[in-house]
């Protein structure tokens, strides 16, 4: 029993000298240097500072985004159509100003006054016709501000008035139509309509004579049919 109780206290000085050599303060080392110490034993542990890029998931190498090539330019009339200019783009404005875009030309058709007198008058009876009274009216003052003379187009402006039952301007007309021309048929035949619409039966039944004297046919068969047992 005298021989373990010596082993013991054998052990515990020795483990007791061991402690206070391992704790002595003036072998300790500075904070820094362990620092430094553990850079350089350990350098593969970080062998490369700089950051790595990020690599792309599995999914995409496997499945990469299918890309829609951009749409193909159209011309219309020389001119490129879905090719935009980008938001950033800024012409030079002294380039602008010596070189200015080309004016927008506008295919606008010509005025009355620019077309040749022969043409108003074609345009003006098929307006006429198409009983586009207040057109026709337009043709027949350019033609008769060109010559006011011109009777066959008095009898036209007085028939467009008529059928806008503006019956006193087509009655002037037509008395300025056979003024001109005393012997011209037709002016007194529409005039003997004007008439009628007026309630001037008498004056109408005078006209119609005329006009029927004058050759005028439907003047003829109006006085056959309506005036005459």
């Amino acid at each position: 029993m005298k021989i373990y109780i010596l082993i013991l206290l054998f052990l515990s000085f020795f483990s007791f000298i061991s402690i206070a050599q391992r704790n002595t303060g003036g072998n300790r080392q500075n904070v820094g240097d362990r620092i430094e110490r553990i850079k350089v034993e350990n350098p593969i542990r970080n062998p490369n500072p700089e950051r790595q890029p990020i690599k792309k998931p599995r999914r995409e190498k496997n499945n990469p985004p299918q890309l829609q090539p951009p749409p193909e330019p159209v011309k219309l009339g020389g001119v490129e159509v879905g090719n935009p200019v980008p938001i950033d783009y800024c012409p030079d404005p002294i380039s602008i100003f010596l070189n200015p875009p080309p004016p927008i030309i506008i295919d606008n058709p010509p005025s009355l006054d620019e077309l040749p007198l022969s043409e108003v008058f074609d345009l003006g009876t098929k307006n006429l016709d198409l009983e586009l009274y207040n057109e026709a009216i337009k043709c027949f003052n350019i033609l008769l501000k060109n010559d006011p003379l011109d009777y066959e187009v008095y009898t036209l402006r007085g028939r467009a008035y008529h059928g806008l039952e503006l019956y006193d301007k087509a009655k002037k007309n037509y008395q300025k139509s056979i003024k001109i021309n005393k012997s011209y048929a037709d002016g007194y035949y529409y005039l003997a309509l004007t008439e009628i619409s007026l309630e001037n039966i008498d004056e109408a039944i005078v006209d119609f004579e005329i006009a029927a004297d004058l050759g005028n046919e439907k003047a003829k068969n109006i006085l056959k049919k309506y005036f005459k047992d």
